[in-house]
């Protein structure tokens, strides 16, 4: 998923520091539901022999899907404490558990670790206050990777099964914590591959403003890097942060890296960060997963000819093919697909509907559920036809339960509507079928101005098909617009809300499965 660089003007350096930051909030795949399932969370404590005398706090996030026979991905990261609270800016354990129960990144494993504290010091204020922070974090050189690499990772290992593929190892960090991660792949780039940096310390510190020219110059390494920063971020002594990270996303594109570069007007907080941290992790692990169709809205085509509007895999189907299609005026088509399933929904005009020999006349907003190796016929009305078809397979076929479901034809005119305080509603089926053990459909009418509910979740897949009116879908973080005849895709586990933004009632019909 590609993240726009939001290219701002630059002013003199203290009109940066003065201008408006913008108001970041996170959006629904940092939210809390009911339907997903869940990680866990340990903390624990270690004494390093890499930084002697010292000792610190770590977390560990392992995911509900963990599969001990199986590699998990591994994702480290540095400040443990902020990225690991789940009321924080970032909520790493709660988007972790929204992605990976999406399929958006792989299953992964979650080291929180925060900086090192002399074991002779007093106790620090909080982590932040960690007496070996700057020294651990800021330094440009391997040490603090060789801790990673010889120390914590090891012990981890020791209880669970972690993938030492290199594009299944990431590290990120905020601040003094992001330069250390850059550092870790800059120095080990065979044991980490993926860099997620939150406005990073790339300055005069302990000579992080030198990491531009370094990767100018030298040999172009096996990182990925996804970079965030805000400008009104930090401007003191040591430089300017904003500058600073400007200067490395001008390097990093010179020497043709794969990154990419999200700024904004924020200071040195997790707030801008924090909002952008699911499509952020999305994007990092996108060479991991495997591509699904994508959720978004499908505009209903503008030339009246057989047009296909998705196709691909799905959370519950290994192939899926959705269309719009035109028939002229009394034309027939006939369906049949041994091995694949199909539903037809007619958009405009009346039809004959034939299936297995028998024939009834239907219209708009009726629906064909065809089981594999039964055979359906549509002849169309003199106006001409327009209808939607979905045709797919799934690895959890069993032909015997889609024989014993049946094929049907369901005809709008008998389909009863009960209206509610939002609209109404009409149930089409909820049944199973060969490729599906769960499938439902219905007809909402939802009232002008109003969500049909807040964001959610459901283990189904869903096609949301727009009848009339106008209507914004809220998928994940971003937000669509659809009009009639528009098609809205919601992928399992997905947190979605649709409203009306017209002024009358709008129809659409909402299908799912897994």
């Amino acid at each position: 998923m590609k993240i726009k660089f939001f290219t701002l003007i630059l002013l003199a350096l203290s009109t940066l520091n003065s201008q408006a930051q913008e108001e970041y909030k996170q959006g629904p795949n940092s939210a809390v539901y009911e339907t997903i399932p869940k990680g866990t969370i340990t903390k624990h404590s270690w004494e390093s022999s890499v930084f002697p005398n010292t000792k610190r706090d770590y977390y560990i996030y392992v995911p509900a899907q963990y599969n001990a026979s199986k590699p998990s991905a591994l994702m480290v990261f540095q400040d443990g404490h902020a990225y690991v609270n789940i009321e924080g800016d970032f909520r790493v354990p709660t988007v972790f558990d929204n992605l990976i129960a999406q399929g958006k990144m792989p299953v992964t494993i979650g080291l929180f670790i925060d900086p090192g504290h002399g074991k002779n010091e007093p106790e620090a204020e909080s982590p932040w206050r960690a007496s070996n922070r700057s020294f651990e974090y800021d330094e440009v050189s391997s040490t603090y990777s060789d801790f990673l690499i010889n120390e914590m990772i090891p012990e981890l290992k020791k209880t669970y099964n972690i993938s030492d593929d290199l594009k299944m190892r990431a590290i990120a960090g905020l601040s003094s914590g992001a330069i250390s991660a850059f550092s870790t792949a800059w120095f080990h780039p065979e044991a980490f591959q993926k860099v997620l940096s939150h406005y990073g310390s790339f300055t005069d510190i302990r000579g992080g403003h030198n990491y531009p020219p370094m990767i100018r110059k030298g040999e172009k390494k096996d990182i990925k890097i996804f970079m965030q920063d805000g400008s009104t971020d930090l401007d003191n002594q040591y430089g300017n942060w904003w500058l600073a990270n400007l200067q490395m996303e001008s390097a990093l594109k010179f020497k043709d890296y794969e990154y990419e570069f999200v700024g904004g007007t924020g200071g040195h907080n997790g707030k801008h960060a924090g909002s952008i941290l699911p499509e952020s992790l999305m994007w990092l692990w996108s060479d991991v997963v495997p591509e699904k169709v994508a959720s978004q809205v499908y505009s209903y085509p503008s030339a009246k000819a057989d047009t296909l509007l998705m196709k691909g895999e799905t959370m519950h189907l290994n192939d899926m093919e959705f269309t719009v299609n035109f028939m002229k005026a009394a034309a027939k088509r006939t369906f049949y697909n041994a091995t694949k399933e199909q539903i037809l929904l007619i958009k405009e005009g009346e039809v004959k509907a034939t299936l297995n020999g028998k024939s009834k006349t239907i219209g708009a907003n009726s629906v064909l559920v065809l089981m594999p190796g039964d055979k359906a016929e549509l002849i169309g009305s003199a106006e001409g036809t327009e209808y939607y078809q979905m045709v797919y397979s799934s690895t959890d076929m069993d032909m015997k339960r889609g024989k014993e479901a049946g094929s049907e034809i369901l005809d709008y005119n008998d389909i009863e509507y009960k209206e509610h305080d939002r609209g109404g509603v009409r149930s089409y089926f909820h049944r199973k079928t060969a490729m599906c053990p769960y499938y439902e459909m219905h007809m909402t009418n939802l009232n002008s101005g109003i969500k049909s509910h807040e964001p959610h979740t459901h283990v189904a897949t869903e096609i949301i098909i727009m009848i009339e009116g106008e209507t914004e879908m809220e998928i994940g973080n971003k937000k669509y617009q659809g009009k009639a005849g528009d098609v809205y895709f919601l992928p399992s586990s997905i947190p979605h809300a649709i409203r009306n933004t017209g002024k009358e009632q709008t129809r659409y019909m909402a299908f799912q499965w897994y």
